[in-house]
């Protein structure tokens, strides 16, 4: 399975938007935190999500679009495949 890393920018965001893009994300298979080696979550920045599946970057890219352009005109994405992780500085948070 690929791993990516995404990042969305809403034009003009509002905190309504905010919040639809967090649920958008998360109810359609989008994760907001990391999970390392030794099992510990870390949040990730706003508006940065995880997806790890069998889906293409292409197919996944329209299909984020096509989600996020229900309440956000013509929003800027970022989608990189990742084959590692490293990070600083990211807030740990209990899954449990």
């Amino acid at each position: 399975m690929a791993s990516y890393t995404i990042r969305i920018e809403l034009k003009e965001p509002t905190a309504s938007m905010q919040i639809e893009l967090l649920y958008a994300m998360l109810e359609n298979g989008f994760s907001r935190s990391l999970v390392c080696e030794k099992g510990y979550a870390y949040v990730l920045p706003v508006n940065e999500f995880v997806y790890v599946g069998t889906e293409n970057i292409r197919s996944l890219t329209d299909r984020i679009v096509n989600l996020v352009n229900d309440f956000s005109e013509d929003p800027a994405v970022l989608i990189t495949q990742s084959a590692a992780r490293c990070w600083s500085g990211l807030r740990g948070v209990n899954l449990a």
